[in-house]
């Protein structure tokens, strides 16, 4: 069992941990409290410390995989001219793909448990008011449609379009990877074509729209 005297922040590091592996190998429901604690070496009071609830603690699971997606972004785009914007689309968006294939496992298991409301505790996926990753994302399609370097007519509406073309094709490239018929040179092309469309998307979507079925 861990020292009482170590720092609380390194024992709720300590209990994230252990709850982050219980989750790779028996998902979010196979799971008690009891074998966080243990994994941690932790009396099982320390946990209630820390956490109300073993929910609880698997929001703070997935905020910390978002946290760590972001902060990991925000300091490659920090390398970028503040003022390249379609440069930090590129950039956020690859980051973005690279992010989720390197932990896709772990983004499964906190993600997309059956049964549990994933969604109704943080948002819509791409709701930037409860998604500090699609908030990224808001922060350079808002300011780039200001400064000119968008061509876009909802800002908004992007954002979503965007994040969720992000995540389509996240799920694509895992999928392919798990079964593996995805090889290097193939993840490195499907992003390219995903980059290019997200440059074509932000530079024509001021044209005409599209007429209705009905118009010829």
């Amino acid at each position: 069992m861990k020292p009482r005297t170590a720092p609380p922040e390194q024992r709720r590091t300590a209990l994230l941990d252990a709850a982050a592996e219980l989750v790779l190998a028996k998902g979010i429901s196979g799971f008690t409290v009891e074998d966080v604690t243990n994994a941690a070496q932790v009396a099982k009071g320390t946990f209630y410390l820390y956490f109300r609830s073993k929910e609880q603690l698997v929001r703070a699971l997935r905020e910390r995989f978002i946290n760590d997606l972001v902060a990991r972004q925000r300091a490659a785009l920090r390398r970028l001219p503040a003022d390249d914007w379609p440069g930090r689309l590129r950039r956020w968006m690859e980051l973005s793909l690279r992010g989720y294939l390197a932990h896709a496992e772990l983004h499964d298991a906190l993600f997309q448990h059956d049964g549990d409301a994933a969604e109704s505790a943080t948002g819509h996926p791409a709701d930037p008011a409860h998604n500090g990753h699609a908030a990224e994302l808001a922060e350079i399609i808002q300011a780039g449609s200001e400064s000119g370097a968008f061509a876009l007519t909802d800002p908004s509406l992007a954002v979503v379009l965007l994040y969720n073309t992000m995540h389509g094709t996240a799920d694509y490239l895992v999928e392919r990877s798990r079964g593996g018929a995805l090889s290097k040179a193939e993840t490195n092309r499907v992003i390219a074509e995903l980059l290019k469309l997200c440059e074509r998307y932000t530079e024509t979507s001021r044209e005409a729209p599209l007429r209705s079925e009905g118009a010829r």
